[in-house]
């Protein structure tokens, strides 16, 4: 249904789904690894996992459905095709993916924050890899600008390849460097990656308010504007600003 402009012709290998593949034992790895530094029991860790992978498969399923009413054409297709046409969207598994997490945190009495920080390293991980994939099977690619740079011609703004490489600096930053505050340190740099990278996409991503800005656009503002009323909230509920 979509162009593609791989950086290799790969053919018909299924690059993409290796990627992926490979972004998400690392990250449910990483995961295992990351729960064990928490105050949770390991009978409570591993319930917490499955319970993160069941929410991890239907997150998927919104990745793909979600993009039925966003991106033209898809509707024109049978209840089968669209499903194979529609393809993943990241942000919309990342939301919900998100929000039954959160919910399911919630009503299982887990350390909510705690744990969603321990979440964000796989998740900036996983998504490095997919995005590695899209530069490969040539999706999510960039606009043509025909550039020689060092004797090769750059054809396309390299976008899919930029951003793989600052979430690999990102999953860095949030692995092995920020202590505390992990999730607020996404909301605050990861939704400002990708406003600025859309700019540089020529592929289909349909349309969520307008046409003015993206859907990962308009979300990236919205995770970044709860990341900012966030240190507001937590500001106001402070003891120095009730002295």
């Amino acid at each position: 249904m979509y162009d593609r402009h791989p950086l290799f012709n790969l053919g018909d290998f299924p690059i993409y789904n290796l990627m992926g593949g490979l972004g998400l034992i690392i990250a449910v790895l990483l995961l295992i690894k990351n729960l064990k530094s928490l105050n949770i029991s390991e009978k409570k860790q591993d319930n917490l996992l499955v319970a993160l992978a069941i929410i991890f498969l239907a997150s998927l399923f919104f990745a793909n459905f979600i993009n039925w009413f966003v991106i033209p054409g898809v509707m024109n297709y049978s209840w089968l095709d669209r499903f194979k046409v529609a393809g993943l969207t990241y942000y919309f598994g990342l939301l919900p993916f998100l929000v039954l997490s959160l919910a399911y945190l919630k009503w299982a009495k887990y350390p909510v924050l705690p744990v969603l920080d321990t979440l964000v390293p796989s998740i900036l991980i996983f998504h490095a890899w997919g995005r590695a994939g899209c530069s490969l099977i040539g999706c999510c690619y960039g606009k043509v600008i025909n550039v020689s740079l060092f004797g090769f011609l750059v054809e396309r703004f390299p976008s899919a390849e930029i951003e793989s490489i600052l979430l690999f600096v990102l999953f860095y930053l949030a692995q092995f460097r920020i202590r505390k505050n992990k999730l607020l340190f996404f909301l605050l740099t990861y939704p400002i990656v990708r406003f600025l990278l859309e700019f540089t996409r020529a592929d289909v991503r349909g349309a969520i308010i307008g046409s003015s800005l993206s859907p990962a656009q308009e979300i990236s503002l919205l995770l970044f504007l709860i990341g900012c009323l966030y240190i507001i909230v937590a500001k106001l509920k402070s003891p120095e600003s009730s002295n």
